[in-house]
């Protein structure tokens, strides 16, 4: 994860460098399918498994590369990404009428019970904790980065996370 995320600066530094076009192109195309898969399984645990995701991620890929040269601090990138991915998410499901289906993320399927108990009481969680959930375990982000990218205060980050945090304890010792 911390690796990845260095590799990202490291293609971002150099892009903004100005290296030769051919070079740049190939650096885009590397950073492109790198991103591509982030924002995917971003936008599917907010969104769920639905037709709007693939038009969400070339959304948000369009709106980050169009701004790539104004961005000033590599080391911010990955919180302004996800801020315009949430951004977005939360765009195309304001312009939804509400069906009353409920939204459930389905992990890939794995041999292991103890992972699939765990995906299984994730899903179970209200969607706002569930995205606290993928960005502090599976993303690595601060509580401060969170709060940046959610738009709300830490404290308020802080009390979701350990609420997750209760009710995914409290499930899986049920499940036992």
């Amino acid at each position: 994860m911390k690796s990845e995320k260095i590799y990202l600066e490291y293609l971002l530094l150099k892009i903004q460098a100005g290296e030769r076009l051919s070079t740049e192109q190939q650096l885009g195309d590397e950073l492109f399918a790198t991103l591509e898969s982030k924002v995917r399984a971003f936008v599917l645990k907010i969104l769920g498994p639905s037709d709007a995701v693939d038009d969400c991620v070339q959304t948000i890929l369009l709106r980050v590369f169009s701004k790539l040269g104004q961005l000033r601090q590599v080391k911010a990138f990955h919180t302004w990404l996800y801020r315009v991915a949430y951004s977005c998410c939360m765009d195309h499901c304001r312009k939804q009428v509400p069906a009353g289906a409920e939204s459930t993320a389905t992990g890939d399927l794995s041999n292991f019970e103890q992972v699939l108990d765990v995906k299984t009481a994730i899903a179970q969680l209200p969607e706002q904790q569930q995205v606290i959930v993928f960005l502090f375990y599976y993303e690595g982000f601060t509580v401060a980065e969170m709060a940046t990218i959610l738009k709300q205060p830490p404290g308020t980050i802080k009390y979701a996370l350990f609420v997750a945090r209760d009710r995914l304890k409290q499930q899986l010792t049920q499940t036992d």
